[in-house]
């Protein structure tokens, strides 16, 4: 405590210090007044008095500056010294220090904006109490055809039931696109049905009135209920506090608005933001989804679980692993191979299912972001070197008035610090403001949330970003800086640059560092968006060109199953009455989105072993139009009629991979499977459509079949037009269309095929990929160009003596030209070379994010090597050509 005391005593003389000088001054001089007078009055003249008077108090200036160490914090006060120099210095410098603060802003701004985006996605935690608790259970299966799956509702009942001692499960559905329609106006939202224990597991509480009660809201056919986002309360009902008990209609239930939750917790998905809340029973009814509840097939919980406080994820896992294998035995049809995992919720993101490439892609977008530092690194250290040559000479006269080598450094390594932060805080602005940027994307069909604010975790890596860079870039330009001898500089007189070949080395070395390091990140820029565009222009199976998709549902109206197919029919033959229209045709589902259907297929002649299931396989109910509105070829067979009505035989129509899976080297045609069960009912195959895409677009050929819609009855279906003209201009028309059908207007959403093919399941990762790729390797070619130019043209100034002397001598303009470019030549060869090699090892992770490339692409590493070859080149040539026309007079007096 005494020392502590003594440390805040001196902390606070340092800020008194002004006035501690005076006092001591004024003591010295009336000291100094008294030894004169008595000098004088001994018979010495005036100036001989005041001499030996100062000699004499000799002795108590040393006392008087030791007293000052004992007064203050000598360490303190020499760095708010430096700060002080360092601050006039870069002033007085003010284009080189906004050149370093600029290059430095884009570094760290561009790590800051990519790790703010890594951390909100996969490093927070959710806004929930005790979140460290909370754990993902992803279902696995040994079946890889099945793909992603989550828990069938009767799996996540037992096991919700038989974790309790260590685990409070809950979960909810995959987000839902239900009609919404308040006060007189429609619209589409996100909903996510929850589990009765939902909220009270998270422990979460509401903004307004309230949330899902215990035991509310799992058994069909209970009141509709509602709980809204703060968002969308806000954005729908402007914060409208007399919202909660309002009567409105989800889907083809009324419902009431119990709450709104509060404005922290948007979701557990991190990516999508959902736009209300509601029991299970409020989005699967008895009548259109009776399957969810008893089915063990259909998997739509996504499920987590809170642990009990010392349950740790291995014992948890052991638990899980017991309930597995006893479900397994009694259910070896559906559950045979099927095992939990269970993992921190944020190794799950963006939804829980059993895949970490997500991962694998924000790891390696963090390591390009480590590249454009090294690349700004480089740069800064590049300016600071020609920088320090510059003031070898003030350097050398402090060292020889005695400045100690550590005094130096430390003196020069506080300016560079200084000019680092100065450039970190403009990077943590750019960050923000291009994660602001990032927050405002909306897809028409999900709601992305991409923003997530920064917190201590994106400062401290800000912060590490610019001391690294402090440090890398600025301690060998002062160490060469303070090493110089102080004889051969002084001898010199600042004209030669001590030093220099090694110097000059050094300098090559970092240009060849950063056009490796540009190189490097071109190319993966480059095979992002070569993957990119191969995904934009490969065959999906059908022309998404021209169409206008429009997702109707008249039951939320309360239509009966005859009156929705007369308002069906009805529309379609308005609808291609319309000029522009070429076809219109209806399908319960659109191709890659959510609402695909899932059954299981028994082959006739063909039973299932006792203890397996049937497959399972995509399908979709269309009508007859639709394989030449959407332009599928049909190879084999025919497409639907109008004669495969309700009472004609069943019919389907499978893709080519189907036909192979079960019908290899036969012929399709005639074959029969069923959708119930080995003895039937059986549909025929009356024909065979090519392979296209359905869930994703990077998925591989999957088995496909189409039933019709008129021995299928849906609700829900989608109109899709085929027009002449732009889609979007038809929205009007068939909007108007409807309503004169239906006044209170079942259209659910209505945009293009290309928008939808926009979505999360669609081009929307492959754009994002190629969008940060492109930005991070344009930023590495501006800093390497800057560099390349910066290093050759500092080279030809620091020989411009040489170079009047060689055309002195009779050298040409060519061959002074040929010289210099020879040194830039060589370095952007080395660099490209070594760069070729680590951009090999680099995309080696980058296989499974690339669709229609090859990490290894001959065609991208030449044309990407062939572009930074030329532009690094004119770099080094324009400096060069300016440095040739140098008049040999003028150079020989340089300096």
């Amino acid at each position: 405590m005494r020392r502590l005391r003594a440390w805040f005593s001196r902390l606070g003389e340092l800020f008194a210090k002004q006035r501690r000088e005076q006092e001591l001054a004024a003591e010295i001089e009336s000291h100094l007044h008294l030894h004169i007078e008595d000098n004088l009055r001994a018979g010495m003249s005036p100036a001989q008095a005041r001499r030996e008077a100062i000699m004499k108090l000799g002795g108590f200036e040393q006392t008087k500056e030791a007293y000052r160490d004992r007064g203050g914090l000598p360490m303190l006060e020499t760095f708010l010294e430096d700060l002080r120099f360092a601050a006039r210095m870069l002033r007085k410098n003010a284009g080189i220090t906004a050149i370093v603060v600029l290059t430095l802003a884009l570094g760290v701004g561009a790590n800051t904006a990519v790790f703010g985006l890594v951390n909100g996605l996969l490093l927070q935690r959710l806004p929930v109490p005790a979140a460290e608790q909370i754990a993902a259970l992803v279902i696995q299966s040994g079946d890889s055809s099945l793909g992603a799956l989550g828990f069938s509702y009767p799996q996540f009942v037992e096991f919700r039931e038989q974790t309790t001692p260590i685990c409070e499960v809950f979960g909810s559905a995959t987000a839902w696109r239900l009609n919404f329609t308040a006060e007189g106006h429609s619209d589409t939202l996100t909903i996510g049905g929850v589990s009765t224990n939902y909220f009270s597991a998270l422990g979460v509480k509401p903004a307004l009135g309230r949330l899902v009660l215990s035991g509310e809201g799992e058994h069909p056919g209970e009141p509709a209920i509602l709980v809204l986002s703060y968002t969308f309360w806000q954005r729908r009902f402007g914060g409208d506090p007399q919202v909660i008990g309002k009567q409105v209609r989800v889907g083809v239930k009324p419902a009431t608005i119990v709450g709104v939750m509060e404005k922290e917790f948007r979701g557990q998905f991190t990516v999508f933001e959902m736009d209300a809340y509601a029991p299970l029973s409020t989005v699967f009814d008895q009548s259109s989804a009776s399957n969810f509840w008893n089915s063990r097939d259909i998997h739509l919980m996504l499920v987590l679980g809170r642990l009990k406080p010392g349950v740790t994820l291995a014992q948890a896992q052991s638990r899980f692993e017991v309930i597995s294998r006893r479900l397994a035995a009694q259910y070896p049809v559906t559950d045979k191979d099927l095992s939990v995992r269970v993992m921190d919720e944020r190794l799950s993101r963006p939804i829980p299912y059993a895949n970490n490439a997500f991962i694998v892609f924000s790891g390696l977008f963090l390591i390009l972001g480590v590249f454009v530092l090294l690349l700004a690194c480089t740069n800064i250290a590049n300016i600071l070197m020609a920088r320090a040559s510059v003031r070898q000479r003030e350097m050398a006269i402090r060292a020889a008035l005695g400045g100690a080598r550590s005094r130096l450094l430390r003196q020069m390594l506080t300016e560079t610090l200084l000019t680092a932060l100065l450039g970190g805080i403009a990077g943590v602005t750019l960050g923000a403001g291009l994660s602001h940027l990032a927050s405002s994307t909306h897809l028409s069909n999900i709601p992305v949330r991409l923003g997530f604010g920064f917190d201590w975790r994106v400062f401290v890596y800000a912060l590490a970003a610019v001391l690294f860079t402090a440090v890398s870039a600025g301690l060998s330009p002062a160490l060469r800086a303070t090493r110089a001898d102080v004889n051969t500089v002084l001898h010199q007189g600042g004209h030669a640059d001590a030093g220099g070949k090694a110097r000059h080395k050094v300098r090559g070395d970092l240009m060849a560092a950063q056009v490796a390091g540009s190189l490097m990140l071109l190319i993966v820029a480059g095979l992002f968006v070569r993957s990119l565009s191969a995904v934009e222009h490969m065959d999906i199976g059908f022309d998404p060109n021209q169409l206008l998709n429009v997702r109707l549902d008249p039951s939320v109206n309360n239509f009966s199953e005859t009156q929705a197919k007369e308002f069906y029919r009805s529309l379609e033959t308005k609808i291609r009455a319309v000029p522009g229209v070429q076809s219109a045709s209806l399908a319960s589902a659109v191709p890659i989105e959510y609402t695909l259907g899932r059954q299981s297929v028994y082959v006739e002649g063909r039973p299932v072993p006792p203890g397996q299931k049937a497959p399972d396989m995509l399908f979709n109910c269309v009508d007859a139009p639709y394989f030449d509105t959407l332009r599928i070829r049909v190879l084999l067979g025919r497409a639907f009629t109008n004669a495969d009505g309700e009472t004609s035989p069943r019919v389907a129509i499978v893709n080519e991979t189907m036909a192979r899976h079960f019908w290899p080297r036969e012929d399709p045609i005639g074959k029969r499977f069923s959708l119930t069960s080995d003895a039937g009912p059986f549909v025929e195959i009356v024909g065979v459509a090519r392979d296209g895409k359905y869930r994703v677009l990077a998925e591989d050929p999957q088995p496909y079949f189409y039933v019709p819609l008129t021995q299928h009855y849906t609700s829900q279906r989608t109109l899709q037009i085929r027009s002449s003209m732009p889609p979007q201009s038809l929205a009007p028309i068939v909007q108007h269309e409807i309503q004169a059908l239906d006044a209170n207007d079942p259209i659910e959403e209505i945009q293009t095929m290309k928008e939808s093919l926009g979505g999360t399941l669609g081009y929307f990762i492959f754009r994002v990929g190629a969008s940060l790729a492109s930005a991070m390797g344009l930023l590495g070619l501006l800093l390497a160009v800057v560099g390349v130019y910066g290093v050759v043209s500092y080279a030809a100034t620091q020989r411009t003596q040489e170079l009047g002397i060689r055309m002195a001598l009779g050298a040409s303009p060519r061959q002074i030209l040929a010289l210099l470019l020879k040194q830039g030549v060589r370095l952007v060869a080395a660099g490209l070379l070594f760069g070729l090699a680590g951009a090999w090892a680099l995309t080696r992770a980058m296989s499974s994010m690339l669709v229609g490339v090859s990490p290894s692409d001959p065609l991208t590493y030449m044309s990407v090597a062939a572009l930074l070859s030329f532009i690094t080149l004119l770099a080094c040539w324009i400096p060069a050509r300016r440095a040739m026309r140098v008049d040999p007079m003028v150079a020989l007096r340089y300096e």
